[in-house]
């Protein structure tokens, strides 16, 4: 039942919120917009605690199908953002650490470390295979596949799910939760220490992306600069030249 009803209202999801902003949102100061979304969470909750699984997990799926709708509107992104950090997010990871036991942390540091760099692994060779053939240069795939090494929110929710239904004892689920925090902090840091991009070469870079897909405006050919500050040793196509010669000529 909690799966259907899950489905069903996810299906729906961003066509009822969509609906809920353009007739409501703009009209109304009460904001019915952020309470809609806060019902369905709540009521989402409710089914998830009542099948024995995981609260927050209908939230991280709503936020998912949502996405579309809140690039578009970031009033809402704002507003519900600042909620969920000062009132929600706070409490569910205070819940998840007391859980967490140090003297069963110390003697599995070996361990911790291998998990590691075994999750590090995994998602450098899933990123950074995809970031080099969307042509990044070896300083932007590897800022990018560092940033793509967390697994915070979802692996703290498995984690918690799996020791609340006894899969898992607490020794392992300490092991699990340290490995998924370091995996937040790490890459982080290290992606921000020694790979962190300039701002030419990443806006650089996504003119040359549209080039390739073939959605180059005309603002994307005012930088001439874009395949040699990328590395890209591909061709214009002819359109491209095209519309670029009448500047070199000036």
């Amino acid at each position: 039942m909690f799966v259907v009803v899950t489905v069903v209202v996810l299906w729906f999801m961003p066509w009822w919120t969509q609906s809920i902003i353009t007739r409501l949102g703009a009209t109304r100061v009460s904001e019915p917009e952020v309470k809609f979304i806060f019902f369905v969470l709540f009521f989402l909750g409710g089914l998830a605690t009542t099948a024995k699984s995981e609260a927050v997990l209908p939230a991280y799926l709503v936020g998912l199908v949502v996405a579309g709708v809140f690039l578009r509107d970031k009033t809402l992104v704002h507003r519900m953002r600042s909620i969920a950090f000062a009132v929600f997010t706070p409490f569910y990871f205070i819940k998840a650490g007391l859980y967490v036991s140090l003297p069963a942390l110390w003697p599995a540091l070996a361990i911790v470390g291998g998990l590691l760099l075994l999750k590090m692994a995994t998602k450098t060779i899933g990123v950074w295979p995809l970031a080099r053939l969307h042509y990044m240069r070896p300083r932007e795939a590897a800022y990018t596949t560092l940033l793509m090494a967390t697994g915070l929110t979802f692996g703290t929710i498995s984690a918690l799910f799996g020791f609340q239904n006894h899969i898992i004892d607490q020794r392992q689920y300490t092991i699990l939760v340290t490995v998924v925090i370091l995996s937040a902090l790490v890459p982080t840091l290290f992606a921000q220490k020694f790979f962190q991009p300039t701002k030419k070469a990443m806006h650089a870079w996504g003119r040359v992306y549209r080039r390739r897909l073939g959605s180059l405006s005309v603002e994307d050919l005012d930088d001439a600069t874009d395949e040699a500050l990328v590395g890209v040793e591909q061709k214009r196509s002819s359109h491209d030249v095209d519309l670029a010669a009448p500047r070199t000529g000036s």
